[in-house]
């Protein structure tokens, strides 16, 4: 098969071309179908092409007799493609009669804009001529790199400041910009980022740039930064939400501000004070009740609420987790991979309590290794979104539907809180919760995994214990 120039396709059948065009949306109810094939009645292919060429002219006279106001718009469209106004005119002539009127109609404000867009460029050129001349060679020279510094960076493809992982923007004439503190961070640490927090930086960043609107790194201060944390204040952000974006911008500019070798700015107390973290505290009973008899039984977010609260471990390494993380002989979820664990520093797992083994190991079935424990549980389809982005968002809308106000991330503080209650020494308790020091080999923190799995049966017997909360995570589960 072959493609021509026009849009059609020369199709041998057999010994036999056949000619082939897709009829557009717009034309397909003159036409009555979706495209047209008839047969050339020839195996000869030169033979076939100069056919082919006829019935394009056929097929492009039927399009604009089909519709007066799209053959207009068509058209216009072809003669829009030339680079002057002047053959654009010339062309519009060439119509016949009937057409010309509402061709020129369409065709004139496109030039006419491209004229404005033409003087508004060369209408600056002048303004910055004239404020160049009254200066001396020397000042010239220096607004000079800087101007050429500026014009690159807004010409530079979106695709190269973005950034390539392991490719630094380059520095014009010695001008360093925003883009090459933001190309310099990416390199710096970069093994310890995943993709969630790059694209964040690059969000947030852009964001600061178009608040602030400054290009070049020098000319970044303290006051840019309380600024744009006031807009966002205005805007009702979250303070939580607010530093964050605060930190990691800031990370960005010092990033650039140490590799290009200036003065620092001191960024220090910029952050606001984040009630919410200080806030957070254990579910209570009534809460954990309310929420377990209003999940969906058997369900991927049932699975996720029991194997956080009974584990303490943050919402990433479930969604992660695939099925050959399960480890029968312990009765753990053994996370494998670094880069789903907190700083991508340690290894972890997750001890599986005794009522509810049987039941998950039944869940899992006889599924694939590859697939995720959580089969059916909302993922992000961009590689920068974290994997528990979706289902942390998916619980927020959840608990407010059902008036539960708490936080899903809350369930590790509740079972923190019953740890530090318990016999369990806390250097084993930490190492389930992931807080012990990080390991190079072993997952399981030096202990035993036995020793690991009857600790957090005992901690969680503030949950097996309470005959009502028991009888209700069986319900969702059995």
């Amino acid at each position: 098969m072959r493609r021509a120039r026009s849009g059609s396709h020369l199709i041998k059948r057999g010994q036999i071309y056949h000619y082939r065009r897709v009829v557009p949306k717009t034309y397909r109810r003159a036409f009555g179908v979706t495209e047209v094939t008839m047969s050339l009645e020839t195996s000869s292919e030169t033979e076939a092409k100069r056919l082919e060429k006829e019935h394009d002219v056929l097929f492009e006279r039927r399009l604009l007799e089909a519709n007066p106001e799209t053959r207009t718009a068509h058209l216009a469209s072809k003669i829009t493609r030339s680079p002057s106004h002047s053959m654009a005119q010339w062309a519009v002539a060439m119509l016949p009669p009937e057409d010309r009127e509402p061709v020129c109609a369409l065709v004139e404000p496109h030039y006419a804009a491209r004229a404005i867009h033409g003087n508004n460029v060369a209408s600056i050129v002048d303004e910055i001529a004239n404020m160049l001349y009254p200066l001396s060679p020397e000042q010239v020279e220096r607004c000079r790199t800087t101007l050429f510094a500026v014009v690159r960076n807004q010409s530079t493809p979106a695709s190269l400041r973005d950034g390539a992982l392991n490719a630094a923007l380059p520095v014009p004439d010695g001008i360093h910009t925003l883009e090459y503190a933001y190309s310099r961070w990416l390199r710096t640490k970069n093994e310890d980022r995943d993709a969630g927090t790059i694209g964040m930086g690059r969000r947030h960043l852009n964001a600061f740039i178009e608040h602030s609107k400054l290009i070049l790194l020098g000319e970044v201060r303290r006051s840019h930064f309380v600024a744009w944390r006031d807009h966002l204040i205005d805007e009702k952000f979250a303070a939580n939400s607010i530093n964050q974006r605060l930190n990691l911008v800031a990370a960005i500019i010092r990033t650039g501000w140490r590799d290009a070798e200036m003065a620092e700015q001191t960024l220090k107390a910029i952050a606001l004070s984040d009630d919410d973290d200080n806030d957070r505290s254990a579910w209570e009973r009534d809460e954990i009740l309310k929420a377990l008899r209003v999940l969906e039984p058997h369900s991927w977010s049932a699975w996720l609420y029991l194997i956080c609260l009974t584990t303490s471990v943050r919402m990433g390494e479930p969604m992660a987790a695939r099925v050959r993380w399960f480890d029968p002989r312990t009765n753990m979820i053994e996370v494998n991979e670094r880069r789903y664990t907190k700083g991508k520093k340690k290894l972890h797992c997750m001890p599986i309590i005794l009522c509810l083994r049987e039941p998950f190991i039944r869940y899992i079935g006889n599924r694939s290794p590859d697939d995720y424990l959580l089969r059916e549980a909302p993922r992000p389809g961009s590689p920068n979104l974290g994997i528990s982005h979706e289902a942390s968002k998916w619980f927020g809308r959840f608990f407010q539907k059902h008036e539960i106000n708490r936080v899903f991330h809350e369930l590790r503080d509740t079972w923190i809180e019953a740890a530090k209650h318990s016999t369990v020494e806390k250097d084993i308790w930490e190492i389930i919760s992931g807080h012990s020091k990080a390991t190079m080999s072993d997952r399981y923190g030096g202990k035993k995994p036995d020793i690991l799995s009857r600790s957090n049966q005992t901690v969680c017997k503030f949950l097996t214990d309470d005959a009502e909360i028991n009888a209700a995570m069986m319900a969702l589960i059995a």
